[in-house]
């Protein structure tokens, strides 16, 4: 073992410490048991971490933090490598804000709907208004019914 690499010692005297790669880029799909060009291994104690979870790992830029792809769980360590690994900082739970967007675009339908009624009611009045007495009431109870049900025929 090299031991210029402190980061990989953990993996020896704990047994829960797991190795697991990440990507920041969205690489398209690779077939199982290919390993993500651009993969960084980083460190956890969450025996929870999934492929596909998002984590937040420590980086040199902005606010010293970022977010990355898990791609590769449980990956074997090579202690002779200097590449410092470091640990993640947590898991991203992603649930809360997926309710978010579903409960925001439920709304939105909604409110789409209330427009479209409200456009409608809106037109209906204004075609009511303009036939007056113009057209029979047969025409105009058909103009009512307009979007409820299809009109009767005799």
């Amino acid at each position: 073992m090299n031991y210029s690499n402190e980061s990989t010692a953990v993996f020896l005297i704990n047994d829960a410490v797991r190795a697991v790669m990440c990507t920041y880029e969205d690489d398209t799909p690779v077939p199982p048991g290919t390993r993500v060009k651009n993969a960084t291994m980083f460190k956890t104690l969450d025996p929870d971490i999934e492929v596909d979870d998002l984590v937040v790992v420590p980086t040199t830029t902005r606010h010293k933090f970022t977010v990355v792809k898990v791609v590769e769980v449980d990956v074997d360590v090579d202690f002779n490598n200097p590449t410092k690994i470091d640990w993640i900082v947590q898991r991203v739970d992603t649930s809360d804000h997926e309710k978010l967007l579903a409960s925001e675009k439920t709304a939105l339908r909604a409110i789409r709907s209330a427009e479209q009624r409200r456009e409608r009611e809106k037109l209906k009045e204004a075609l009511m208004a303009d036939l007056g007495d113009k057209y029979d009431n047969k025409a105009i109870e058909i103009l009512a019914s307009a979007g409820s049900a299809a009109p009767e025929t005799e």
